[in-house]
């Protein structure tokens, strides 16, 4: 997506703006651009609408924005999820009301299935575990540990999701001779980029059954919330790793735990959580069970963090913005509540070679 500098008006509030601080290219496209967002940190719904009831435009990280909020937004023609997941949004809300929701669909997808394959070979060579014993002067267990470990190749990754950064994951696999088996919502989909990568594709039984390590490539709905609850993790393969840099509550945590305590499973690394609150701007130190166990690998949501993403999510989530003010749809893949009928009408999108003068 390139725009061209168009210069547009309206109220702009930028949320998340001490949690999420607004960066450099961000606010220098803005600036382009002819706006000047307001920057607000708010979490609670009235407070959000104190702020941004009358905005035109709405700029958001990770705050909540639930159907009343969204219904209380005057005049908000579009929000821009500076970022992939929209879970924190109400859609259909904002849908209802002639609201686009926009987002940055692909612009971690190389960290993340960086990241996916770092954790893997951590908790496959037991990294934490013999590290540990290193700074603690135990280097007869650090070996112990080791002359206990699997090898890598010909272990089975199984991937639940098959998109972008799925693919991703699969493509750099396969130096390391991993078997790859996947599954996705649509069964009936094309298989010729799976076959590419030397990816199996079958059912959600197979994979949880099959893979030494499970990884999740899927956005949070009601259908997926609590995809992996106790009965499906009794499902994996005893010893197996779970990774997860999607979103928490495609997992029941407490389940997890409970598993990896006693050793069903082997090990897991979570980059996303839905009991540990990651996005608060003065969090507590997590007290979560899983924080207690030595088998896991746990960050707070840095598997898509990069200069080069943030610089893309700064573009994109800008253009997106700025096309709507400017009376343009941005492009079909960026809009999350497809179908939706604008509150002003708008024309087809105006990026790549057309300028505007």
């Amino acid at each position: 997506m390139a725009l061209p500098p168009l210069q547009v008006s309206g109220d702009v509030v930028r949320l998340n703006a001490h949690l999420m601080p607004v960066r450099p290219l961000e606010r220098e496209l803005c600036r382009l651009h002819g706006i000047q967002p307001r920057e607000v940190e708010a979490a609670d719904p009235d407070e959000i609408l104190r702020q941004a009831a009358h905005c035109d435009a709405l700029f958001v990280v990770s705050a909540y924005l639930p159907r009343p909020v969204i219904e209380g937004l005057e005049r908000c023609r579009v929000i821009s999820r500076l970022g992939n997941g929209t879970d924190r949004i109400d859609v259909e809300a904002a849908r209802d009301r002639g609201i686009l929701v926009t987002n940055v669909p692909y612009f971690c997808v190389e960290e993340m299935a960086d990241h996916v394959l770092a954790t893997l070979l951590m908790l496959v060579r037991q990294i934490p575990e013999t590290s540990r014993a290193f700074y603690a002067g135990a280097y007869a267990h650090a070996r112990r540990v080791g002359l206990a470990l699997p090898r890598v190749r010909g272990l089975t990754l199984g991937l639940i999701g098959f998109g972008a950064s799925a693919r991703a994951v699969a493509e750099r696999a396969r130096p390391f001779g991993l078997r790859v088996i996947a599954t996705r919502r649509n069964r009936s989909a094309p298989t010729a980029e799976a076959e590419a990568l030397g990816v199996e594709m079958t059912d959600l039984d197979t994979v949880l059954r099959q893979s030494d390590i499970l990884s999740l490539h899927l956005p949070l709905s009601r259908d997926t919330h609590h995809l992996l609850d106790a009965s499906a993790l009794d499902r994996m393969k005893p010893g197996a790793y779970l990774i997860n840099t999607s979103r928490g509550a495609l997992v029941d945590e407490e389940a997890l735990w409970e598993r990896l305590r006693d050793g069903r499973l082997a090990g897991a690394a979570l980059d996303v959580f839905e009991e540990i609150a990651i996005f608060e701007e003065n969090p507590p130190a997590p007290t979560h069970p899983l924080v207690t166990l030595g088998n896991v690998v746990l960050t707070p949501h840095v598997s898509g963090l990069s200069a080069p993403a943030g610089d893309d999510v700064s573009r994109t989530g800008v253009e997106n913005l700025v096309s709507v003010l400017a009376g343009y749809w941005p492009p079909e893949e960026h809009i999350v509540n497809a179908g939706v009928t604008p509150r002003i009408p708008l024309q087809p999108y105006c990026g790549g070679k057309q300028a505007l003068v």
